[in-house]
């Protein structure tokens, strides 16, 4: 691909880099759960395990928040198709 200007260069970086907070958010999760389930009862196990989920979730959330936020801004911020005054 070519690069001829800073939007084109930050684009690919930007999906690569929502695509690994996805999976980190992710793998996060499952391992809270395997946590939880390895836990055995202990109470403060469980807690921990609980709240890894828990913040697996909530960063889970935020990062497909922050990616449709930027799809919604690119789409209206986008470059002007019929060319002259942007409004």
């Amino acid at each position: 691909p070519e690069f001829v200007d800073l939007a084109s260069l930050l684009s690919p970086l930007l999906n690569i880099v929502f695509y690994v907070a996805v999976f980190l958010a992710f793998y996060y999760l499952v391992w809270g759960g395997f946590n939880y389930i390895m836990a055995q009862g202990k109470k403060e196990d469980l807690a921990k395990a609980r709240d890894r989920i828990t913040w697996a979730l909530i960063g889970l959330v935020v990062v497909l928040l922050a990616y449709f936020i930027a799809r919604f801004a690119a789409e209206i911020l986008g470059p002007n198709i019929k060319g002259g005054v942007p409004f």
